[in-house]
């Protein structure tokens, strides 16, 4: 079902429209759509639905309200409204919200080249049909509800209007810049973009006249001079500097170009007709998306041609070449989904982890931005249905979709053109053997070798392994093969249904029977591999053979054509051989020996990636384990290159290992894999992940896994902020007696959840849990009593009792020196410069603040560095204010940004709110100021959105909307005086007594 807000308020399932009822009912809907999955209080609906006084009846009016609702989205499969004490959550995915759909795109667009953006912010742009909420609220209720909803949207066409004249496209926008001044004449970076637009377009007197008009009204109605930046952007007009003018007609950097093409098919033969149909994709490429869909029984060829295909015509598409396995028809795993395939091909693309969004909706949105006007081939290969391939196509390039499957469906909704593949012909089946096995030797033998072909089905695959197995004998006797396939395959309890699968079975079983004893061994043992992919090491520890023998075998075995080389280094099996080798390993190994294997892929799997781990984060707490002795890993790329590739095998044992045992290999498993899964952002993949670990603790009673579990999935809801789950997580942690003989487990849990309840709004829970946390640390020696120092600081500034935070950061400073924690002394620096900063200590400040920024830079921590440039900009502006300060806020704002942080994100910008106020940017504050608080109230940061609504009150009082400004206060100083933010609500208080 998707919802709409950005305009009346209304729901569609498919394509139907729900009927939502009356509109206080959808109102209600409207208050819970826009927290989308966070638990709204009831009486806050109440407040909503009665503004000035609300009835005696009005918690049962509520409750009748959302009853009503229920029954329509049951009638209608729609979403779930669970009640959750007096509060009620919409289950429902953001992704199904236009306006959760607009913040994710022009969140992207912030971290996108200009073409993309533009793309972007049109998409987003798009979403609104008229004012939001427009048929459910009016009057103070719409100003409340709306809060920074309508600003964000002047904001991206904003944004958008920048990008159009950084590429030289000012004459497509000058209309609309036109519409938007006369809209919002006081509006200062609209009039600021219009000018710019005519004066390049040669109309200089109107560029000059706009800033005269703007001037005027801003003098007459506010008492105020335009802004520095547009008074210096006049003075370029008048001097006709030639830097106004457009530097380049596009800033798109240079793209990836990704190269991703399986190894080609030695001893490819045939399909000439095909490929020449094929060939037609690279004379249409310029006409949209060309889209083949090549269909076809197991092992006929269907991958063989696509890549074959895709060599020879790759300059055809100088983008690029992507390659993606859906794992459609894998008879272990389940196909891959689109949420996944998407994540690959954008990473393929270039798009860094953390700025690929949540949803599979901007993730689609994403790729076919990045891909427009690309020439790029998409190879999808191994497709299950329709439902895999339609979010991944692109809207131009060729795409190749190979399935078992006809996907009809596909080539009705999408004009896709079908190529079926029927066998060889006899012809193209001799070609095949003649390309591997010499023309001579066929011709030798023609009437053995068309029997060969017949008795292999005319399949390509089977024909190659025969072929394969027939080089590899020296003297190749076709004949001799060719009568011990025809005497029947004593393996026959394998064969597959179809006579055509059937035939393949046979050759597999022929060749199996030619290779030496060791790489039959290894080629069974592959199949434990739960993953997709498998290398050397993999190799070594399901034989026990050395490393280079092991390596040796996997080439031989793709000799045989019984692996393929996926990329260097690492091999894959075909579906079928993969079910085969199953069978063998099943027949011949025994349940002990299998087992003995599988433990040993396990723990080298486990081994290497808790290496890993610690090189990434060496401070994080892991689940009691000997530490590994080797140091595989010389530094953080190395690891981040080898978890880059393994991961999903890695994820794979965890679920292999949690439905099929030993099931502590899940969760130790899911411990190591936490520090890649937070410096990738992979915050889906990693609360999946810790998710189905939990799951086997649970069935195992495993008590301190659990409890690790609970902590891992509340750190990914940390980092993604969805903070009522994390303190969800960490509460259940701390239930009954799971961290029972674990105490720097509880330890860890306490003063996480101390961090949590420190966003959520309630810094006494936050104090108490940190110095819970803290004495546990001290009584037992435990490691971690900065981490616990600087958690019980940060709620002691919150609350203003400085002295308390200065002693706690000091001394968890004095530790981390001792313990050589540098990431934790360079954030502490920080907190340091925070602190004194409001003692009123600005040198000492200052000092800390300049450290801190020279720590955090040698370290490339990127949250350090937002934060400390930050804080000095605040502490400068209030001295001596210059545009230094601001450029330094702007890009504290922009590293936060970088790393998806969106509540540090909301914190910057706070901060960058203050310092264009401090310089004279009222209008610039404002923009800033709602939008900090737009993200704080949608990550549930209460301070920060005290903060935001207490500086858009100053901003709002300087620009003379005092209705305005007093509606923030009062909103302000409520939330601080209830959570206990003492410097804020004075700060609110002063300003209040001064409207």
């Amino acid at each position: 079902m998707e919802f709409r807000v950005l305009g009346a308020v209304e729901a569609r399932a498919g394509d139907v429209p729900v009927d939502l009822g009356s509109p206080k009912q959808r109102l209600v809907l409207a208050v819970l759509l826009l927290e989308a999955g966070r638990p709204v209080p009831r009486d806050r609906i109440i407040d909503l639905l009665w503004p000035e006084e609300p009835p005696a009846s009005a918690r049962n009016t509520v409750q009748a309200l959302v009853s009503r609702l229920r029954a329509v989205f049951r009638g209608a499969d729609g979403p779930e409204i669970v009640s959750e004490g007096t509060r009620y959550l919409l289950k429902v995915d953001p992704s199904q919200v236009d306006l959760h759909r607009f913040t994710a795109l022009t969140a992207q667009a912030r971290e996108a080249d200009d073409e993309t953006a533009v793309e972007l912010l049109d998409e987003a742009l798009g979403l609104w049909r008229g004012e939001a909420l427009s048929d459910v609220v009016s009057g103070e209720v719409a100003q409340r509800l709306r809060g920074g909803m309508h600003e964000e949207r002047w904001t991206a066409l904003e944004d958008r209007a920048e990008v159009q004249l950084r590429l030289g496209r000012g004459r497509q926008v000058l209309a609309e810049l036109t519409e938007l001044v006369a809209a919002h004449p006081l509006r200062q970076r609209f009039v600021g973009q219009l000018m710019l637009a005519l004066h390049r377009e040669g109309r200089t007197d109107d560029a000059l006249e706009a800033f005269r008009a703007l001037r005027g009204r801003l003098g007459t109605e506010l008492g105020l001079d335009p802004s520095p930046e547009l008074r210096r952007l006049e003075a370029a007009i008048l001097a006709a500097d030639p830097a106004l003018e457009p530097t380049t007609a596009a800033t798109r950097p240079e793209p990836v170009r990704p190269a991703q093409l399986p190894h080609d098919v030695r001893g490819f033969a045939g399909r000439a007709s095909e490929l020449e149909r094929l060939d037609e994709a690279t004379r249409h490429a310029s006409e949209g998306t060309d889209i083949w869909v090549i269909s076809g029984t197991a092992g006929v060829g269907k991958t063989a041609l696509a890549v074959r295909w895709a060599h020879r015509v790759r300059d055809a598409f100088p983008d690029g070449q992507l390659y993606l396995d859906l794992r459609g028809f894998d008879p272990d795993h389940e196909p891959l989904t689109p949420a996944v395939a998407l994540t690959q091909l954008l990473q393929a693309l270039g798009t860094a982890p953390k700025a690929i969004p949540p949803d599979i909706d901007t993730r689609a949105a994403l790729l076919r931005s990045l891909l427009a006007d690309s020439r790029v081939l998409l190879v999808l290969d191994n497709v299950r249905d329709t439902g895999q391939v339609l979010p991944l196509l692109p809207p131009s390039g060729t795409v190749l979709v190979t399935s078992r499957q006809r996907l009809g469906d596909l080539i009705a909704r999408t004009g896709a053109r079908a190529l079926p593949l029927s066998v060889l012909p006899a012809e193209d089946a001799r070609h095949l053997l003649e390309a591997v096995l010499g023309s001579e030797t066929v011709a030798a033998e023609a009437v053995a070798a068309a029997e060969l072909a017949r008795l292999c089905g005319h399949l390509p695959l089977a024909l190659r392994i025969a072929a394969a197995n027939l080089g590899a004998s020296g003297e190749p006797e076709i004949a001799e093969l060719a009568r011990e396939l025809a005497g029947g395959d004593p393996l026959a309890e394998l064969t597959v249904d179809g006579a055509e699968e059937s035939a393949v079975t046979t050759a597999f079983g022929v060749s199996y029977r030619a290779l030496p004893e060791e790489h039959r061994l290894l080629f069974r043992r592959l199949a434990l591999v739960p993953g997709q992919t498998f290398t050397a090491p993999a190799a070594q520890a399901l034989t026990g053979a050395p490393h280079s023998k092991a390596n040796q075998q996997l080439k031989a075995l793709a000799a045989a054509h019984l692996v393929e080389r996926y990329t260097p280094g690492r091999y894959r099996f075909h579906d079928l051989l993969r079910s085969f080798a199953a069978g063998r390993t099943w027949a011949e190994d025994t349940k002990s020996e299998r087992d003995i294997a599988e433990r040993r892929l396990f723990a080298n799997y486990l081994t290497t990636a808790d290496a890993a781990g610690r090189v990434l984060i060496p401070h994080f707490l892991r689940l009691p384990r000997e530490e590994p002795e080797e140091r595989p890993f010389g530094d953080t790329e190395e690891a981040l290159a080898w978890l880059d590739a393994e991961w999903p095998n890695l994820a794979a044992a965890v679920e292999h290992s949690a439905e099929h045992g030993p099931p502590e290999f899940s969760w130790h498993l899911a411990d190591a894999l936490r520090a890649f899964f937070h410096q990738r952002g992979h915050h889906a993949e990693w609360i999946d992940t810790a998710s189905t670990a939990l799951k086997a603790a649970r069935r195992s009673g495993a008590g301190q896994a659990q409890a690790a579990m609970h902590l891992s999935i509340a750190l990914a809801c940390v980092n993604s902020g969805r903070y009522d789950e994390a303190r969800e997580h960490l509460t259940s942690a701390l239930r009954g007696d799971l961290l029972d003989g674990w105490d720097a487990g509880r330890a860890a849990v306490l003063n996480n959840l101390s961090a949590v309840h420190q966003r959520l709004g309630d810094p006494q829970e936050a104090i108490r849990c940190g110095l819970e946390s803290l004495r546990l640390c001290e009584e037992l020696n435990l490691p971690g009593i900065s981490m616990a120092l600087a958690n019980l600081g940060f709620p002691y500034w919150q609350t203003g009792q400085l002295d308390e935070a200065l002693a706690n950061f000091t001394r968890a400073l004095t530790v981390a020196e001792q313990d050589g924690a540098r990431f934790s002394v360079a954030v502490l620096l920080v907190d340091l410069g925070n602190v004194h900063r409001d003692l009123g200590l600005p040198d000492d400040a200052y000092d800390f603040y300049t450290r801190a920024l020279a720590a955090n830079r040698e370290l490339g921590y990127t949250y350090g560095e937002a934060t400390a440039l930050s804080g000095r900009a605040v502490l400068e502006s209030r001295r001596d204010p210059g545009e230094q300060n601001r450029a330094d806020a702007l890009e504290a704002v922009e590293l936060t940004r970088k790393i998806g942080d969106r509540g540090t994100e909301a914190w910057t910008l706070v901060g960058l709110g203050e310092v264009c106020l401090r310089l004279g940017l009222p209008e610039e504050a404002a923009e800033q100021h709602r939008l900090a608080l737009s993200i704080a109230r949608t990550t549930s940061f209460f301070w920060c959105e005290a903060a935001a609504r207490t500086g858009l009150a100053e901003t709002l009082r300087t620009l003379g909307k005092l209705t305005e400004a007093r509606t923030h206060g009062e909103l302000a100083l409520e939330l601080a005086a209830r959570s206990g933010y003492r410097l804020v609500e004075e700060r609110a208080k002063l300003i209040l007594d001064e409207l």
